[in-house]
C-alpha cells in the first residue's frame, strides 16, 4: 500500500504539471483545484501549479481568440448550435466591456466561447490578450490559493471527526439540507403580480 502511495506521489510530481497544463488550457476549474489539493497534501508545490495553471489557461484562450480571428469561417461551422451563444456574448462585450473578459473564466458554459466570440469581433486582439494574460494570473491566484486552503480546512475537519465517526453523518446531512435549501431558493420562480 505504501508503495502504491508513493508510485502515485511520484507519478504526480513527474506528469501531474503537464496535465494541470493541459487540463487548464479548456479553462477547467478541477485541474487547479485538484493541484490545490495535491499540494496541500505535499505531492506538489502550490506556487508550480499556480504558475502552470496560469500558462495553461492563458495560452489556451489565447488561442481561442486568434483561431476565432484568423480562422473565422471553419471556426464558426463548429459553433452552429450554439449561435445564441455568441450572440449572447457580444451583447455582453457591449455591455459590460473589458469586466467580460475578466469574469468570463467563473461563467460555466460560456468561458470557452468568450474567447473565440471576441476574436470573431473587431475587438483589438492586441488588447485582448494582455487583459486575458492579467484575467488568467487572477483566476489562477484565486482559485489555487483557495483550493490550498479549503482543503487545510477539510483536513482539520477530518483529523477532528477521526475521533468521533458518528459526526460524519450528521455533517454530510447538515451540508446537504442547506445546499437543497439554497437549490431551492434560487429555483423558485417568482410570482406575478
Amino acid at each position: 500500500m505504501q508503495q502504491t502511495i508513493q508510485s502515485f506521489q511520484d507519478s504526480y510530481q513527474t506528469w501531474g504539471y503537464l496535465f494541470l497544463f493541459v487540463y487548464c488550457m479548456g479553462s477547467g476549474y478541477v485541474g487547479i483545484v485538484a493541484a490545490g489539493i495535491l499540494s496541500s497534501l505535499g505531492s506538489m508545490d502550490i506556487g508550480t501549479s499556480i504558475i502552470v495553471a496560469f500558462l495553461g489557461n492563458t495560452f489556451g484562450s489565447s488561442i481561442l481568440a486568434l483561431l476565432g480571428r484568423y480562422q473565422k469561417n471553419d471556426i464558426l461551422k463548429y459553433f452552429v448550435k450554439h449561435r445564441r451563444k455568441v450572440a449572447l456574448v457580444h451583447i455582453w462585450m457591449k455591455k459590460y466591456g473589458i469586466w467580460l473578459i475578466f469574469f468570463n473564466k467563473y461563467i460555466y458554459g460560456v468561458k470557452t466561447i468568450v474567447p473565440i466570440a471576441i476574436g470573431v469581433s473587431k475587438y483589438k486582439i492586441s488588447r485582448f490578450l494582455i487583459l486575458n494574460a492579467l484575467s488568467c494570473l487572477i483566476w489562477a491566484l484565486l482559485i489555487g490559493i483557495l483550493s490550498f486552503f479549503a482543503s487545510e480546512f477539510v483536513k482539520r475537519i477530518f483529523s477532528y471527526i477521526g475521533d468521533k465517526p458518528y459526526l460524519m453523518p450528521v455533517i454530510f446531512l447538515v451540508i446537504l439540507g442547506f445546499v437543497w435549501i439554497f437549490l431551492k431558493k434560487i429555483s423558485k420562480k417568482q410570482k406575478r403580480i
